[in-house]
């Protein structure tokens, strides 16, 4: 007889046993590896006002639960009791904690980028080519408008700018009541393109004005786009005016951006502007370790030298390695040891390196698509589902599996770490639109053609 929580007592007397119960059932339906890696130390309680409560040790672990098994843990709650339960994941460091009264919704909300779980401040590996920018971070955090405003991060590709921006913009849109505005220059041209093309600026002013914190990445994204650029300044001022919050992004120093007035140059420096350096061999071992840990996963020291010492670039690139080690080591039903790791990186590095056979190169294909779309390569491997983003991505792994010998699971290594399902998936949809879509055919042409005159030079 199941233990309703309408029923008499059901929800004080009974409380400890539906919590025993829902967890024996859990273990059953993961079966124990998996319960005791994320539930063994994540107890549960049932609080009669709001159901069942899972108390894990860290707000990741806790997010993490929360993404990948709260649908499940309803369901067997649901089945449990006989009728719909109430469920909340916490953290021991935050239990309980709930939005204040009055706190408003993101105008913009955070985009995780690459595919990977949303990022925490928490979560940013610190070392000496990026500390100084993380402390800013974590001060505008603390006090927003009343330390570092703007604050201005710059630096390559893949060097953590975008975590921090988004690891701010959570943090204060978890723990204050104000209304943050978080997106990509991309999108703020995007829809600054859309309204002027409408003559309804309201909506848009409404989206980027009417908040307390500010937070825009890639702003290089505007150089040369005057009337964009004229509007963004109009909005950076209005904000500093009124003491508010603003956090921008650049890949470089805001003195280099075309179009960028003295005056507001100026109040840039105001603020605090501040470069992140490529990190060190110790920060990206301590990164990538971090990426596996997020993944679930638990990456030897070994292993995470390895790929450390033999990827250098960025971590974005880092991240890349790692994935293509955890897919190979998924095909193998092996764990993540050196020799996988080894195996790996071979594959990994060979997606830069032209084909030996003397055909088209996966890098040169990367580059003529980033050229035809005129995009960054930063969008092109997020997880960005723009349509015209997307149609690139797919685009890309089209050319790639027609053009060089790369697995599926390669090239989805080269756009972002994406798994052979998600590659197969472009193919079929690629392979059926090219007999109906013109448009498609005459791109998927013209960067066959930009290659073939390229590899003949």
């Amino acid at each position: 007889m199941s233990l309703r929580v309408g029923s008499p007592g059901g929800p004080l007397e009974h409380g400890e046993s539906l919590a025993v119960a829902l967890e024996e059932r859990l273990r059953e339906r993961l079966g124990t590896k998996d319960f005791d890696a994320w539930f063994a130390g994540t107890p549960c309680r049932y609080d009669p006002s709001g159901g069942f409560v899972f108390t894990a040790q860290t707000p990741f672990r806790t997010k993490w639960i929360e993404t990948k098994y709260a649908d499940l843990v309803r369901d067997l709650a649901k089945e449990l009791c006989e009728e719909d339960v109430g469920l909340r994941f916490e953290s021991v460091s935050s239990p309980g904690q709930q939005r204040e009264p009055g706190a408003r919704r993101p105008a913009v909300e955070p985009s995780s980028g690459n595919g990977a779980p949303h990022l925490e401040l928490e979560d940013f590996v610190v070392g000496p080519g990026n500390r100084v920018a993380y402390a800013a971070a974590t001060a505008v955090v603390e006090h927003p408008g009343k330390t570092y405003s703007p604050l201005c991060i710059h630096g390559p590709s893949g060097v953590g700018k975008t975590h921090l921006l988004q690891g701010i913009a959570r943090q204060l849109e978890e723990t204050s009541s104000l209304a943050v505005c978080h997106g990509s220059s991309e999108d703020f041209t995007n829809s600054y393109i859309d309204a002027a093309g409408h003559r309804n600026l309201g909506p848009f002013h409404a989206r980027y004005r009417d908040c307390a914190v500010l937070i825009l990445d890639d702003i290089h994204f505007l150089a040369g786009k005057k009337k964009t650029l004229s509007e963004f300044l109009s909005i950076v001022e209005h904000h500093l005016n009124l003491n508010n919050q603003v956090v921008l992004s650049s890949s470089v120093d805001p003195s280099e951006l075309a179009g960028l007035p003295p005056r507001l140059l100026g109040r840039f420096r105001s603020g605090l502007i501040t470069p992140i350096e490529v990190p060190d061999f110790e920060t990206r071992v301590a990164a990538v370790s971090a990426m596996a840990d997020r993944k679930g996963l638990r990456l030897p020291s070994v292993t995470a030298e390895y790929l450390a010492q033999h990827v250098t670039d960025n971590l974005r690139e880092l991240e890349g390695a790692l994935n293509c080690l955890i897919n190979i080591a998924r095909l193998h039903q092996s764990p993540l040891t050196l020799e996988m790791a080894k195996t790996a990186l071979d594959e990994f590095l060979d997606l830069s390196q032209d084909n030996p056979a003397g055909g088209v190169g996966a890098e040169s294909i990367v580059e003529v698509v980033l050229d035809h779309y005129e995009m960054e390569a930063t969008d092109l491997l997020s997880a960005r589902k723009v349509r015209t983003i997307v149609r690139a991505r797919q685009v890309g792994m089209y050319l790639a599996r027609q053009l060089t010998p790369l697995s599926l699971t390669q090239i989805g290594s080269l756009f972002g770490g994406r798994d052979h399902t998600t590659v197969l998936y472009a193919l079929r949809k690629i392979e059926k639109n090219l007999s109906s879509d013109q448009r498609l055919r005459s791109e998927v042409e013209a960067i066959r053609s930009r290659l073939s005159i390229s590899h003949l030079r």
